[in-house]
């Protein structure tokens, strides 16, 4: 049971992106200062994504939003690649760090976060019923970005 919870609730996370900023991509991440959105193409198509926008919580920091990469194109170094840019990007526009949340699912994801250098802050159960009953947790990342003096 505890694995179909998880999968409905993966389902569910889906369709919501799908719904929201991902709907708009134009408007969400392109149309604002200090927010953006890759694309990486090979072979004559779409292989991953990432967004970046001012986080909403905390002046100062970039969240990195809806990273995703065909199954098929992972272990390439294609996610790291995306998450160098959106650090450079980072940088460049005068943010003081970059956040992420990624579901306990994620292992591979959340590998390939820390070996970027980013580093969990914070951990939380979804605060949802289906995330309480499978004790789903979100993890919330950071990459502190040095300040250069």
């Amino acid at each position: 049971m505890g694995r179909q919870l998880l999968g409905y609730i993966w389902s569910r996370y889906i369709d919501h992106c799908l719904q929201e900023d991902l709907l708009d991509i134009q408007g969400t991440y392109l149309a604002g200062k200090g927010s953006c959105f890759w694309v990486a193409e090979a072979d004559e198509c779409v292989v991953a994504i990432v967004g970046a926008r001012p986080a909403e919580e905390r002046r100062g920091e970039l969240m990195l939003k809806r990273m995703s990469v065909r199954k098929d194109y992972r272990g390439l170094g294609i996610a790291k690649a995306l998450c160098r840019t959106v650090i450079a990007f980072a940088r460049e526009c005068g943010y003081q760090s970059v956040v992420l949340n990624t579901l306990m699912v994620q292992h591979e994801a959340r590998a390939m976060y820390e070996d970027v250098g980013f580093r969990v802050y914070h951990r939380y159960v979804l605060p949802t019923i289906y995330g309480r009953l499978a004790r789903c947790t979100v993890s919330k990342y950071r990459y502190d970005i040095p300040s250069v003096d």
